[in-house]
Formats: C-alpha cells, structure tokens, sequence
C-alpha cells in the first residue's frame, strides 16, 4: 500500500531545503581559511558578503575559481558540474545537487550564467526552475601575504519566507560552501609553491 505525502507549504519546504543544505555546514578545525559571512535583508532583497585571507596567489585562486567542472570534488552538496557553453568569457554552468532531508533524498538542478572578468572577478546569476535568482560575484585582491576572496550574493523578492531558521540555514550553507571553495585554493597554493 503506497502513502501519498500531503503537499507542504512553499515556506515549509523552502526551510527543510535549506536547513538540509546547511546541514554540517559549520566550519571544522582543519579548515584552512577564516571566513567572515554577513547576512542582510535590504528590502526584498536578501544580501550576502563573504571574505576571506587565503594563502595562495592570485593566479592559482582564479583556477580553481574557475575550474568549474570539478567543483563536484570540493564543493559540499555538488553531485556534478560541467560546463555546456563557453563563448569567450561568457560560461554556462549545470550543476546537479542532492538535498537530503533526512531519509529522503531531492535532487535540484541549477544553472549558472557566469561572466568572467580575467584576472580578478567573476559575476553569475543561478537559476532554479521557480525559485528567485541568486545574483552572485566574487572578487579576488592580491594582498601582502597571499590574495582576498570577497563574495557577494543577492537574493531578490519571492524569498520573503525566509525566517530566521531559514535566514540561519542559508548562511550555514554560504560559510559551508565559501569554506570549502577557499580551501581548495589553499590547497592548491600549498602544491604549487611545493612545485616551484
């Protein structure tokens, strides 16, 4: 005998999502890089700023900010990422991820339209079928010891569901990912300046 599962509110759904997604979201010990996350409504619009040190250079960070077909290797919740269209500096990105909410599991397809700006920056904008899109840049500054990653992101009306658990669960999941991507670069600094 099947059981059908009644239909959730959008706002119920929307905060078992993201709580997943943030899910041993918190930095552990062994992660190389502090990160500092701000999170902020302005309006309707929900903002998000994220910056980091990292030892590495500039050069180095930019591949891996780039390399975005194997961002399935670091990135938490990434199941695959490839790149479907390049046309100079303008990338289309899919992305396949898988959501658990507890015993059950959702995948969610995303696709990014990126452009890059060599050496330094790289601004997307993330589509979810009919989710609000997340507007996204990240910024790199060589510094004295190493370079600055800054991020920032901005999720426009149709997320005003976001309470503070959901608001709480986002940022979890932005530390997660931010953490995860700058300690790539670390890692690979770490090579490359082996390697010299």
């Amino acid at each position: 005998m099947s059981r059908c599962l009644p239909l959730m509110p959008i706002r119920v759904v929307m905060a078992l999502l993201l709580l997943s997604a943030a899910a041993g979201s918190f930095a552990s010990p062994a992660d190389a890089a502090a990160v500092s996350v701000d999170f902020e409504r302005r309006g309707e619009t929900v903002v998000i700023e994220a910056s980091t040190q990292l030892n590495s250079s500039a050069e180095t960070a930019w591949r891996v900010l780039t390399d975005y077909d194997r961002y399935g290797d670091f990135i938490p919740g990434v199941i695959s990422s490839r790149v479907v269209d390049r046309r100079g500096t303008t990338v289309t990105v899919e992305q396949s991820d898988e959501l658990a909410l507890w015993l059950l599991r959702m995948p969610l397809r995303v696709t990014y339209a990126i452009r890059e700006f060599p050496p330094n920056r790289v601004q997307s904008r993330a589509t979810i079928s009919t989710l609000p899109p997340l507007e996204s840049s990240y910024v790199l500054t060589p510094v004295a010891f190493g370079v600055r990653l800054d991020y920032v992101g901005r999720i426009g009306p149709g997320w005003l569901l976001l309470g503070r658990i959901e608001q709480g669960a986002l940022r979890r999941g932005v530390v997660r990912q931010f953490t995860a991507l700058a300690n790539e670069i670390e890692r690979r600094g770490t090579l490359a300046a082996r390697a010299d």
